[in-house]
């Protein structure tokens, strides 16, 4: 397993080294990475609060069961 890491973290770094060489505006493809990862993490944080409520609601914790 962690060869397979490693030979796909290689193909990655390779990838942005074709990239970046054959590419001749760099800076447009380093936007489009930038957007892209914020999307990605913004969506993950949606998704991880939705489930801490579900998971939180269906233990029956939360707010409303401390109050009583």
């Amino acid at each position: 397993m962690n060869t397979l890491r490693g030979l796909g973290a290689c193909a990655v770094l390779a990838g942005i080294a074709y990239t970046v060489t054959k590419v001749t505006q760099v800076e447009i493809v380093v936007i489009g990475f930038t957007c892209l990862a914020v999307t990605l993490t913004i969506l993950g944080w949606i998704l991880s609060v939705k489930r801490s409520r579900h998971d939180r609601r269906a233990a029956g914790g939360g707010r409303r069961a401390r109050r009583s």
